[in-house]
């Protein structure tokens, strides 16, 4: 791999899934368990993802190339957003690291009821999250620091999008707004295809978790390009 610190999260997922689960356990919480697996599953993916997005317009500015890609004829968003979605498995594997750790080393007793349910709503929050960063690599692009983006706009997702607690115990003004973040929808998902529930609704929910991709991509695309051209404006688009 071209970039071995976006394997970090391989790391650092497990000792986040032992975290989760040991207040889980602490509080006697076993039918939190579901919850802790997922969100640490879910924090991965988005961590690599807006990890990759910010790193693919540092790198160009390192090479001095960033101004000629973003002249070229073909959308960068386009281009963004298909650097990230193969980096995305690096994400998923973090979902099999917290179900590992919950069974092995919890002991809990968890099991995927509804494969199929998990599988679609595994593979669509992978495309939508590759979007959604993608819009989001606008900020990368009139900063010269993406650090600082980067950071600052994992943890508003990470709560907003019930990624380890679900939104329903966000206060009732806030619960709109989530439900405008995708990874509220995969979580809702992911979350029920682990109880033996029949689940309900699931294709207007993964066509909401679709759909919000599928929009936050269109935004990209027209959001990079109006911060390309400020960009050139400014004299922000290289490093020099």
């Amino acid at each position: 791999m071209r970039a071995p610190e976006h394997m970090s999260i391989i790391i650092t997922a497990p000792v986040m899934s032992v975290i989760f689960l040991s207040i889980v356990r602490y509080n006697d919480r076993d039918d939190l368990v579901a919850n802790a697996v997922v969100g640490t599953g879910l924090f991965g993916i988005w961590f690599v993802a807006v990890d990759v997005a910010g790193g693919v317009i540092q790198n160009e500015r390192w090479m001095s190339t960033l101004d000629l890609v973003l002249a070229a004829p073909r959308a960068f968003a386009l281009v963004v957003c298909g650097r990230i979605l193969p980096v995305m498995l690096i994400g998923a594997v973090t979902l099999l690291e917290s179900w590992l750790v919950a069974t092995a080393g919890f002991g809990a007793h968890l099991s995927v009821r509804h494969p199929g349910i998990a599988l679609a709503a595994l593979i669509v929050t992978l495309l939508a999250t590759a979007c959604t960063a993608t819009m989001l690599a606008t900020f990368f692009v009139i900063s010269r620091d993406t650090t600082i983006y980067q950071n600052a706009l994992s943890y508003p997702f990470y709560i907003l999008g019930g990624v380890v607690f679900p939104l329903s115990v966000l206060p009732d003004w806030i619960q709109p707004v989530g439900r405008v973040v995708f990874l509220s929808w995969s979580a809702d998902l992911l979350r029920d295809s682990l109880s033996g529930d029949e689940v309900h609704d699931v294709v207007p929910r993964l066509g909401a978790v679709a759909g919000l991709g599928a929009v936050a991509l269109l935004l990209g695309i027209v959001l990079i390009r109006k911060a390309a051209d400020r960009a050139r404006r400014t004299g922000m688009v290289s490093l020099a």
